[in-house]
């Protein structure tokens, strides 16, 4: 396993720039590897302690701190978004090029399986043209204007006609941004200081949060993207974020967490261990079960089609179709990815946990990652 996992990323890093793979069985490391290079210009090499930028696998984290107010009896998935945000009673959703009223409340449980109808950002049509408005607030406040806030963001985000009625389909948007004010609020705390709280500190992620503090800055993995004369710096910030040296003032629930593969690997390891990790238990296991169970019926099933085979749970992907599915794991396989390339998977069903990080905005579930995922399967099922 370990030879054919080397040349997977022998040959990434050699191609492109760093990466890093972990894989566990049971909670127990069978391997580990760090290829290339982190910055890729001043010739850092990418460590398992190499910082970066998280992306959508934000969004498992911020389902799993909903999960823990949930397990407080703080709220629940059946609740209403206007619980919290009262704005929210009177959503609005287009209907071609009409936007009425929604017949269906907002839920949190909506927000939890991206059935909401609140979209990313776009301009082809007027939903989506409301989130870009949106977004457009927060990148001002960051360059020098008002700053937007985690739980601003989420009010002002019941001003966007919704896609489509809630509940009726899948489709990914902003969910977990606005559950991130729904937690703050439930919390009655910033976001990154609930999480930093309820989960962060209790796994050990200490380098895990919404930016990088100056001593650490050294070990921040440099972003790259595809151009026309090959493989770039990428300078840009997305999605309303920053350059992570400072705390912002939008904490993106969605989007916004740096961290370590190590680090994350802690999260990771604590979901596939039913919710306990280090003898430290973050939620319980019915709830864990409760997360990674599939939530969507056959017609709200309208995931991409590189998911086939795959249903979705609480802000992750459920396999429940190995047979049909792309990607060559196992039934019970849950997990995300991230835009810059970051990924996981994992099984509470037979304690197989795979990570592979690198740093290449579009990259999403590269294809090295389910070839080594595959390869894990292949080797741990003989």
């Amino acid at each position: 396993m370990k030879d054919s996992i080397d040349k997977v990323c022998d040959d990434f890093a050699e191609n492109t720039v760093g990466a890093s793979c972990l894989v566990y069985k049971d909670g127990q490391e069978l391997y580990s590897g760090c290829f290339g290079y982190a910055d890729r210009e001043a010739e850092l090499p990418m460590r398992r302690d190499s910082i970066v930028r998280l992306f959508s696998l934000t969004k498992p984290v911020t389902a799993t701190a909903a999960m823990i107010l949930a397990e407080r009896g703080l709220l629940s998935p059946d609740d209403p978004v206007s619980r919290f945000f009262p704005e929210y009673a009177h959503m609005t959703r287009q209907e071609g090029d009409r936007v009425v009223p929604c017949g269906t409340e907002l839920k949190i449980s909506h927000l939890l399986t991206m059935t909401s109808g609140l979209p990313y950002a776009n301009d082809y049509d007027v939903s989506v043209r409301g989130a870009a408005r949106l977004f457009d607030r927060v990148i001002a406040g960051n360059n020098g204007g008002t700053p937007v806030t985690t739980a601003e963001f989420a009010h002002s985000a019941a001003e966007i006609p919704l896609s489509f009625e809630p509940g009726t389909r899948w489709d990914y948007g902003i969910s977990a941004d606005v559950l991130g004010g729904v937690i703050e609020k439930v919390a009655d705390m910033p976001f990154g200081e609930f999480l930093r709280a309820s989960i962060f500190e209790p796994l050990g992620m200490d380098d895990t949060g919404f930016y990088v503090p100056a001593g650490k800055l050294g070990r921040l993995a440099a972003l790259y993207k595809w151009s026309d004369s090959g493989l770039v710096r990428d300078g840009e910030n997305y999605l309303g974020l920053t350059d992570l040296r400072s705390p912002p003032s939008f904490e993106s629930g969605g989007a916004g967490l740096c961290s370590t593969i190590d680090d994350y690997s802690r999260f990771v390891r604590m979901l596939c261990g039913g919710g306990e990790f280090g003898g430290v238990r973050i939620l319980g296991a019915d709830t864990v079960g409760y997360m990674t169970s599939p939530k969507l019926s056959a017609a709200q099933n309208t995931l991409w089609d590189r998911l086939r085979g795959y249903n979705y749970g609480c802000l992750m992907r459920i396999m429940t179709a190995p047979d049909i599915a792309e990607v060559k794991t196992g039934a019970g396989e849950f997990g995300w990815d991230g835009w810059t390339g970051t990924y996981f998977n994992a099984n509470t069903r037979n304690g197989i946990a795979v990570l592979f990080f690198t740093q290449i905005t579009g990259a999403g579930t590269t294809w090295q990652a389910t070839e080594i995922s595959r390869i894990v399967y292949e080797h741990l099922s003989k």
